[in-house]
């Protein structure tokens, strides 16, 4: 079994250092486990759900030991990214040059519309104009060929009343884009958790007619837990694997199983 977006407490938002997950990962029998917090920036902007940058070096430290650690654990070093065209050159060279990361996802968080940034966790009811401000930011974040995959591309289900043709439109713009530059897309299980830990407030993702559509548009996915703690590491995995066989999308392994 393989995670490939797995978080630390460094990011804000989540408990564990690399060393607890690695544990964890022995337990479950999981054989690859990549870690991806979210991507400090050189300018520390939109510090709230990240590490500072000066920690980005004590990070890789700590998967180094977890590394030593369990020496039978294929472990690696990723980062998960918002995209900012100005930073390409420094995503390449700095991050996956002279850091050597194994990877980076690609994801977002945050888009431009009317003016502002936009998230998903402020009530706010996405309207056409604002799917399709979300597909134009997901597909340049695609565009620019730095990431191994993209992570999440139905969050927008969280901010929607329900499937509709805008969504529809959304979802096609995300996967004919991913499916043109062969960049797979991914399966995030954590909303099924947070739908469980929340009910009040459910996150209805994965969205099985995102993933209809991605699989119309011959798109591949990869499944991944996106674990903000280590006892949820594994958590719904198994559905995300039973969601892609009922949908007819191609799973692959970026960097084996």
């Amino acid at each position: 079994m393989v995670n490939l977006h797995t978080h630390t407490k460094l990011c804000r938002h989540a408990a564990g250092l690399p060393i607890d997950y690695a544990r964890q990962a022995e337990k479950k029998g999981i054989s690859l486990l990549g870690f991806s917090d979210h991507t400090p920036f050189p300018d520390d902007r939109m510090i709230g759900i990240r590490m500072y940058y000066s920690q980005l070096e004590g990070y890789l430290q700590d998967i180094r030991l977890a590394r030593e650690s369990f020496p039978d654990l294929k472990i690696l070093a990723g980062l998960e990214c918002e995209y900012f065209p100005e930073l390409h050159a420094w995503y390449r060279e700095e991050l996956l040059g002279e850091r050597a990361m194994d990877y980076l996802i690609g994801s977002v968080h945050f888009y431009a519309y009317r003016g502002e940034l936009r998230g998903f966790w402020e009530g706010f009811q996405m309207d056409r104009g604002a799917l399709l401000a979300y597909a134009e930011s997901y597909v340049e974040m695609l565009e620019s060929c730095l990431f191994s995959f993209g992570a999440h591309p139905d969050t927008f289900g969280s901010s929607t009343g329900g499937w509709n043709q805008d969504c529809q439109d959304c979802a096609e713009r995300i996967c004919k884009a991913a499916a043109r530059l062969g960049t797979p897309l991914e399966i995030n299980t954590s909303g099924w958790l947070k739908a469980e830990s929340q009910p009040e407030n459910p996150r209805p993702y994965p969205l099985p007619e995102f993933w209809k559509v991605a699989a119309q548009c011959g798109v591949k996915a990869v499944v991944n837990a996106d674990a903000h703690a280590p006892d949820v590491l594994d958590a719904y995995l198994d559905n995300g694997y039973r969601l892609a066989q009922e949908c007819g999308v191609e799973l692959v392994w970026p960097f084996g199983q």
